[in-house]
């Protein structure tokens, strides 16, 4: 298990500010995480460069930091290992070389993973629009930087009443409120305790996720399993906004989900007292999954695809982007 401090130490200043906002949840989504950690492996990259390090030494806190990253944030989201293992691919075999012409791989390897990723998740906005268009009324649950995408564009061509939850186990509401505004949309904010009197009278509800398995299941935060019952109890259509980066395949071969928990004690107790603190207990669930009968669809970069069926294409997107990383 790779140290914080010891994966922190390999960034400069600035992007150990970057490395806090991801640990520390200041910045939401695990497609803009998979972002930075891009930028991190390109900062190490460089600065060795501009350093006079060994290729071998950029290597290795490259390896620091995406391994620390992968054992971390990777226990919620397999699309941020499954990202760092395409944006790696073939670091092992720069060692040795040149510095320049192993950095300029090693850019060259992260650049391209970032611009099919980008175009990825252009294909699922694109599709999310086309859906939402006609609909006058929507709830999105909980921040994905996908969802913030899909409610800018689509702001573009129809401005909508968005629903926001405050989803306070993350603060993953008001992250969209900014984006609903300045895209034209009406903003209703409410506790996240009012969402059966609010879904009711939605045209559907959107959320992204942090990961999902191949036979539908889908894991977000805590709460989206409450958003997929209220609009399985109203026939309210949910759609799940995602690339097919955040499937995890190995549910396929018996590997179960573990439970992460947080400690919400210093978000939820502005006013108490030490004492009320320390004698009570804050432990929650970080996500929980939601089952694919709950599920509409999910929309991905290869089409919106019913939640029931979308075990082939998962496991052929898998197949190819093993076939990537196994071949770089």
């Amino acid at each position: 298990m790779i140290d914080l401090n010891c994966a922190r130490q390999v960034l400069t200043a600035e992007y150990q500010e970057m490395f806090d906002d991801i640990v520390y949840q200041r910045v939401l989504g695990a497609s803009k995480h998979i972002n930075m950690i891009g930028q991190m492996i390109e900062s190490i990259a460089l600065h060795g460069v501009g350093k006079n390090r060994s290729t071998n030494e950029i290597v290795d806190d490259i390896l620091t930091i995406t391994q620390f990253f992968i054992e971390t944030r990777g226990k919620a989201s397999q699309a941020i290992s499954n990202a760092i293992h395409i944006m790696i691919k073939g670091l092992e075999d720069v060692r040795g070389m040149d510095t320049k012409v192993a950095v300029h791989k090693i850019l060259e390897s992260k650049n391209n993973y970032m611009k099919e990723a980008d175009a990825a998740l252009n294909q699922v906005v694109i599709y999310s629009v086309e859906t939402a268009k006609m609909m006058n009324q929507i709830l999105v649950f909980d921040y994905s930087s996908t969802v913030d995408r899909f409610l800018k564009q689509l702001g573009t061509q129809k401005q909508l009443t968005i629903l926001i939850p405050e989803s306070r186990s993350i603060d993953g509401g008001y992250a969209f409120v900014k984006t609903c505004l300045d895209a034209g949309h009406k903003v209703k904010f409410f506790p996240d305790a009012a969402m059966m009197y609010f879904l009711k009278n939605c045209d559907a509800a959107f959320m992204g996720a942090e990961t999902f398995f191949p036979n539908g299941t889908m894991f977000n935060t805590t709460g989206s399993d409450i958003v997929a019952l209220i609009c399985k109890e109203y026939k309210i259509p949910l759609y799940v906004l995602t690339p097919l980066i955040k499937v995890d395949i190995r549910s396929v071969y018996g590997y179960q989900k573990m439970l992460v928990e947080n400690d919400l004690k210093d978000r939820l107790t502005t006013h108490w007292t030490p004492e009320e603190k320390e004698k009570t207990d804050f432990i929650c669930p970080e996500l929980l999954g939601v089952d694919s009968k709950y599920i509409t669809a999910y929309i991905t970069e290869r089409g919106i695809i019913p939640a029931n069926q979308v075990f082939n294409v998962s496991l052929n997107f898998y197949n190819e982007i093993k076939g990537e990383v196994s071949n770089g």
